[in-house]
C-alpha cells in the first residue's frame, strides 16, 4: 500500500512532537537532581545562583569533611548565602556550616559530593500591593487568597520578599536565624527584611514577634507550583493582573 505524501507528513509531525516531548522531559529529569564532586564547587554555585533567581526552591545535601578534625560530615538543607568557592548551608534544624571544595581548609566543611535537588517545576513572580494587618497569619491569608490563579498548576509552595513594617519591634534575631525555609530574615527598628521567606513559616513569625500592627508596603510573592507551566499557558496567566486589585498591572514573571 502506497503511502501518500500528507500522511507522511502527519507521521513527521507526529514523531517530532513526540521527540520535542520526551527531550523536554529528559531535559527535566536530568536537572531535577543535580550531582557534583567537591572539586565541581563553582559549578554547583553557579546553578544555585541561577535557581535562586528563578525563585526555585531547592535542598542540597553535603557529604564530606570536618575541617576542624577530619571527621566525616553529612548534612541537608538550604543554601542562605553564595561567594566565591564557598556558600553556606543551613541545615532543617536551623544551624549554618560554611562549605568549600573537596581541597578548601578556610571553609568549615570541605565537601566531597554535593547533591541538589529542585522541588518545584516553575515559579511565578509577581508585585502585590501594599496591606495593614493584625498579625502575620492575616498575612499568610491574604496570600494565599490573592495567589488563587496560580491553584491550576497546583501550588507547591509560595515565598515573599520584602521590607515590612511590625509594631512593636522586639530583638528575636537569634530566635529569626533557626527559621529554616528562607534565604534571609532580619528585623531592626520596626522592619522586617524578607529574602524569599515561605509563607509556611510565617505562623512562626507570630509566635516569635507577636505583632500588633504589620504594613507591608510593595512586596514579591513568589509562587512555586508542582507542574511545569507551558508556553501558550503564559499568556493566561498574565492575564491575572488585569483582574486582580491586589497585584500591580504588568508585574507577572514567569521562570521555567
Amino acid at each position: 500500500m502506497r503511502i501518500k505524501f500528507l500522511d507522511f507528513l502527519i507521521f513527521l509531525l507526529i514523531l517530532i512532537c513526540l521527540f520535542s516531548y520526551f527531550s523536554k522531559y529528559g531535559e527535566y529529569k536530568q536537572r531535577e537532581t543535580l550531582e557534583y564532586s567537591g572539586s565541581q564547587i563553582f559549578k554547583a554555585i553557579k546553578d544555585f545562583e541561577n535557581y535562586t533567581s528563578k525563585g526555585f526552591l531547592y535542598n542540597v545535601k553535603i557529604v564530606g569533611r570536618l575541617n576542624m578534625d577530619d571527621s566525616k560530615f553529612e548534612d541537608t538543607g538550604f543554601v542562605t548565602e553564595t561567594g566565591k568557592g564557598y556558600f553556606i548551608l543551613k541545615d532543617y534544624e536551623g544551624k549554618k556550616y560554611n562549605i568549600g571544595g573537596v581541597m578548601s581548609y578556610k571553609e568549615a566543611v570541605s565537601a566531597e559530593k554535593i547533591i541538589m535537588t529542585v522541588e518545584n517545576k516553575s515559579t511565578v513572580f509577581y508585585e502585590a500591593k501594599p496591606i495593614e494587618t493584625k498579625n502575620f497569619e492575616e498575612l499568610y491569608n491574604h496570600i494565599v487568597y490573592i495567589s488563587e490563579f496560580m491553584e491550576f498548576k497546583g501550588i507547591y509552595d509560595i515565598a515573599i520578599s520584602g521590607e515590612f513594617t511590625v509594631i512593636p519591634y522586639s530583638d528575636v534575631n537569634e530566635e529569626l536565624e533557626k527559621i529554616v525555609y528562607c534565604k534571609n530574615v532580619h528585623f531592626g527598628e520596626n522592619t522586617l527584611k524578607l529574602e524569599q521567606f515561605s509563607i509556611k513559616e510565617l505562623e512562626n513569625l507570630d509566635s516569635i514577634i507577636k505583632p500588633e500592627k504589620i504594613y507591608t508596603g510593595d512586596f514579591w510573592v513568589i509562587v512555586r507550583t508542582e507542574n511545569e507551566i507551558e508556553e501558550l499557558e503564559k499568556y493566561k496567566i498574565k492575564e491575572t493582573d488585569d483582574e486582580n486589585s491586589y497585584i500591580y498591572k504588568d508585574s507577572i514573571h514567569i521562570r521555567l
